[in-house]
């Protein structure tokens, strides 16, 4: 029997409220990312870096609402849309192993690519071992998927919390004065070629050696407990599923008060907790939030079209604040305030609103996700919309 032809699933069997989420992701995200954008973020002392107490409250802020709650929530959605992708492909016969890899690989060079020529914060490299490790899993029932992400997820959170906890009185900030000069300095004012090799190092100094091993065990729980969710049927938009979400929004919740913790107790330990454990939770309550609204009966619309082009968005996102701040653009880096750089953000998530918008109207996908269909399912798909032709778009 010959396999149906593989297209980009149509606008009907699209989950609206998971498009939503991605698009709250690309601006939770860039919240966080704008921070380093602008500044030497790795280098510096969170608390004091700052100096004045307007920006270091929208800097609180941001470490309240937004550090490490948006990360998760893209490594859940990638998980989703993984097991998605696959029931599809299956049922209609064709192997999903090489279309997966082909993804995969085409995210693992375009994750290359961005933290070598563009900016060193780049997180689709990780995501494509993330992903490629994904696949050791998914023949696992979903609930067997959840033990094991939460597993490794409060493992993570819960053990090294305790093993913090005897050096609570101990510096452990990465303040480092020589790295936020040097920093400011090629970055502000160096050539290209001097900003690529600071690019690169900055990179290895979050993804190298033991400090890639940590990163990848700490967002690759979130994949396994994102497919356990698609595997189960849950956020799939189903009225029989609205308890269970009310009941995530109220667990949800409680990562607010965790987040309250380095605040109260002045100790490293509460800040990994804060990130580790109060962010995921949180993450969890953006989630049930986005679907009670779309249970509701509500939308949102400007969200959606934002995540419909997640991909394409995130890497403007990382062009268009690279060419404000380096030395190559406008030359900024080291002179922005917080306050200044949440502003810019906004002003440019707008654009990119009306962007998605327009493009999506004239266009079935955006320009780099048209390019990984391509690649994934070997063969060339129509990129202008016909005026009678619903959207189309796939669920990834």
């Amino acid at each position: 029997m010959k396999n149906a032809a593989l297209n980009p699933t149509s606008a009907s069997d699209r989950i609206q409220s998971i498009d939503a989420m991605r698009g709250f992701a690309l601006l939770g995200i860039f919240f966080v990312n704008m921070v380093d954008f602008h500044s030497p973020w790795m280098y510096v002392d969170k608390i004091n870096y700052w100096g004045d107490q307007w920006n270091q409250l929208v800097m609180n802020l941001i470490d309240f609402f937004a550090q490490a709650s948006f990360y998760p929530l893209f490594s859940f959605l990638f998980g989703y849309g993984f097991i998605i992708l696959q029931n599809r492909v299956t049922s209609r016969g064709s192997r999903f192993l090489p279309i997966m890899l082909r993804r995969l690989l085409f995210l693992f060079i375009i994750g290359i690519f961005h933290f070598v020529a563009i900016w060193h914060g780049d997180i689709l490299f990780t995501y494509s071992l993330c992903g490629l490790l994904l696949l050791f899993f998914i023949r696992m029932e979903g609930k067997r998927l959840l033990q094991i992400g939460l597993g490794l997820w409060l493992f993570y959170a819960v053990i090294f919390f305790l093993l913090l906890l005897p050096f609570s009185t101990a510096d452990l900030t990465s303040h480092d004065p020589e790295a936020i000069r040097n920093s400011i300095l090629v970055y502000g004012s160096g050539s290209y070629i001097e900003i690529l090799n600071e690019r690169v190092s900055d990179w290895y100094y979050v993804n190298g050696g033991v400090s890639g091993v940590f990163l990848l065990f700490s967002i690759f729980p979130y994949f396994l407990i994102g497919a356990a969710f698609a595997k189960e049927g849950w956020f799939n938009g189903h009225r029989n599923q609205l308890s269970l979400v009310k009941k995530l929004l109220v667990i949800g919740s409680v990562g607010f008060l965790v987040k309250l913790t380095p605040f109260v107790f002045e100790s490293y330990a509460f800040s990994h907790l804060q990130d580790s454990l109060g962010g995921p939770l949180v993450s969890l309550f953006y989630m049930a939030a986005i679907s009670l609204i779309y249970y509701s009966g509500r939308s949102l619309k400007a969200l959606e079209w934002v995540g419909k082009m997640a991909l394409t968005n995130y890497l403007m996102q990382s062009i268009v604040s690279t060419l404000i701040f380096y030395n190559y653009g406008l030359g900024f880096y080291g002179e922005t305030e917080v306050s200044t750089g949440v502003l810019l953000l906004i002003c440019i998530f707008l654009i990119q609103i009306g962007f998605s918008r327009v493009w999506l109207c004239k266009f079935k996908y955006g320009p780099i996700e048209w390019i990984w269909r391509m690649m994934t399912y070997q063969r060339r798909f129509p990129l202008k919309r016909n005026q009678k032709e619903g959207i189309v778009y796939e669920n990834h």
